[in-house]
């Protein structure tokens, strides 16, 4: 059994590894990613099929809501960046008491549309805030073994924000959970 996490756990890592060495070299290289037009509530929704197991191993109510709105945007990475930060409110929430993590997706009045994943999570001090996009970055590092993950989804989301022109925008309080917020431009 522990082989066995350990090694899940090593695959994850290089995977992780992986993803972000090809997001790198498509930096470097300037090569933009092939763009499409998808909707973001279809990602929403995959991204929820696909974490509901996690979420229910440990108590927590996974759901998404909102709308169809449309970006222009590479598929892969979009599902990529649903991904991680669903994983880390899954992660990072309060499973002793049956948390939630609800994903939203939104259109404005101004053309944009957003991409919400709040949990009533543990939370992240505003000390840690700045740095949790950071590649292996960990708030709380006797937690890091415990609850798996790589250190590196959020350097990964960073990177794929980047490649999409989309904004990020973090509000979190300890005890209290943690909203993220990433804004597109509207697919015109």
């Amino acid at each position: 059994r522990k082989n066995h996490v350990e090694a899940s756990r090593m695959i994850q890592l290089v995977n992780d590894i992986l993803q972000l060495s090809h997001l790198d070299n498509v930096s470097e290289t300037g090569a933009a990613p092939a763009m499409e037009t998808v909707d973001l509530l279809d990602v929403a929704k995959d991204c929820v099929e696909r974490q509901k197991l996690n979420a229910q191993r440990s108590f927590i109510s996974l759901t998404y809501l909102g709308e169809s709105a449309r970006v222009l945007g590479n598929r892969d990475q979009l599902d990529e960046l649903c991904q991680n930060l669903c994983d880390n409110a899954i992660r990072y929430n309060n499973k002793d008491k049956g948390g939630n993590v609800i994903v939203d997706v939104s259109n404005t009045l101004d053309g944009k549309v957003k991409l919400t994943v709040k949990d009533d999570g543990i939370g992240i001090g505003k000390e840690h805030q700045e740095r949790i996009f950071e590649r292996f970055y960990r708030v709380d590092k006797s937690r890091s073994r415990e609850s798996g993950g790589t250190g590196l989804g959020l350097a990964i989301v960073k990177h794929i924000l980047t490649s999409h022109g989309a904004q990020l925008e973090l509000e979190s309080e300890l005890g209290k959970g943690t909203c993220i917020t990433v804004t597109f431009e509207g697919a015109k």
